[in-house]
């Protein structure tokens, strides 16, 4: 066997003299036929020793034993670490855009104890990233508003549930929305219609410390925030509390945000509703964006947004609230609200007055302002009307 695999190789070692150094060979004739039939037998041998090579290596590659496995083994063994270092960089730009994001807030607490300014536990974190959002990251707009904000709570006079019961028939809390955030609500023109002109500062204040009790004990941790349903059913166009509602929107707006969920404006009468754009004006965009006033069809709206709706609102609501609100508020229940307003003067400052704006003087300047307004729509309809007809005659006779 041996023998005839080394007559093999010497049968292919011939092609050798194809090789250009030994042609010259091939030109003597006693070599050149032994050649020519020698190499017709070399040529198919080398091709099949050629593919016999291959198919060897191919085999040996394929019958490696179960070993070939282990260098999968040491490269997923090396993966694995790469695969965790990967984690870890990943982990640690968490990490880092975290503080980076939280730097802010480290920078806030270093400035207000430079200026000798202690939050109040009012003020946690949480409050402080929704002043945060509210000034856009911008840092000196967040300090400015946070400062404020305690300025604001030394001086203004919080009611206590005992003093808000007074205030119950006109500003309560009523169920949820559809994504779980309590309902204030607040009924404007009952207010508007049965209290006295020194009484709608207590109401405002009423209506900014149930604020301040939903927030604090009413929204959910994931959702903090709130629904404000306001009935301006009664409401007359030439007793629009402007300087109060006003004075409320600013209040919630600087010391409250990010609280608003929406606020829906029910039953408003059609020509109040010129006069509620210019309320709109002291409001941000990001704020005006929640502001919706329903016509006619708030019920339908109404019901797609909150769970239930007030008896009042013509809602099938069988609650102790909807029970205990009446349409019209009674004698005692006045003479309760004045007792209890004029009995909180003495812990509320002049500051807190001013900045409800709820003395009488304010009340006449709501009326002159609210008839400014009314005439000046009647002169813009009047004009818009000239200029119809002037069109009009115009085009009929050239």
């Amino acid at each position: 066997m041996s023998y005839c695999y080394g007559w093999l190789l010497r049968t292919k070692a011939l092609q050798l003299l194809c090789i250009p150094p030994f042609k010259w060979i091939q030109r003597w004739d006693p070599f050149k036929g032994l050649i020519k039939c020698l190499q017709s037998l070399s040529r198919p041998m080398l091709v099949l020793s050629v593919a016999t090579t291959l198919s060897d290596q191919f085999l040996c590659v394929e019958e490696t034993p179960t070993d070939s496995s282990s260098p999968q083994e040491g490269l997923g063994l090396q993966l694995a670490p790469s695969d965790s270092t990967s984690g870890d960089v990943r982990i640690t730009n968490e990490v880092e855009q975290s503080l980076t994001a939280e730097k802010w807030l480290l920078q806030l607490h270093e400035e207000l104890d430079k200026q000798g300014i202690v939050l109040p536990e009012r003020i946690n974190d949480d409050e402080l990233r929704r002043f945060y959002i509210a000034a856009n990251g911008d840092f000196s707009t967040l300090l400015s508003s946070v400062k404020k904000t305690v300025r604001w709570r030394q001086t203004y006079g919080i009611l206590s549930q005992e003093e808000l019961e007074v205030w119950s028939n006109l500003v309560f809390w009523h169920g949820h929305d559809v994504n779980l955030r309590p309902c204030l609500i607040i009924r404007l023109g009952l207010a508007c219609a049965n209290l006295r002109p020194d009484d709608k500062p207590r109401f405002a204040q009423a209506v900014v410390s149930q604020v301040e009790y939903g927030v604090l004990h009413l929204v959910e941790p994931q959702n903090p925030q709130i629904i404000v349903l306001m009935d301006c059913d009664g409401l007359s166009p030439l007793r629009f509390p402007m300087q109060m509602m006003r004075s409320i929107a600013v209040l919630l707006q600087d010391h409250y945000p990010n609280c608003l969920g929406g606020l829906f404006i029910v039953r408003l009468p059609p020509v109040a509703r010129v006069i509620i754009q210019t309320l709109t004006q002291v409001l941000k965009p990001v704020t005006r964006k929640k502001l919706r006033i329903l016509g006619d069809d708030y019920k339908k709206v109404l019901s797609d947004y909150l769970e239930t709706l007030p008896n009042f609102l013509g809602g099938h609501c069988n609650c102790s609230k909807c029970s205990m609100v009446g349409k019209n508020l009674s004698t005692s229940s006045e003479a309760g609200a004045r007792a209890v307003a004029w009995q909180s003067l003495d812990i509320i400052s002049d500051d807190t007055v001013a900045s409800l704006g709820g003395d009488a003087h304010d009340t006449e300047s709501d009326l002159r302002e609210s008839c400014e307004h009314l005439l000046r729509t009647a002169i813009i309809g009047a004009l818009m009307c000239w200029i119809f007809i002037a069109f009009i005659i115009v085009w009929y006779n050239p």
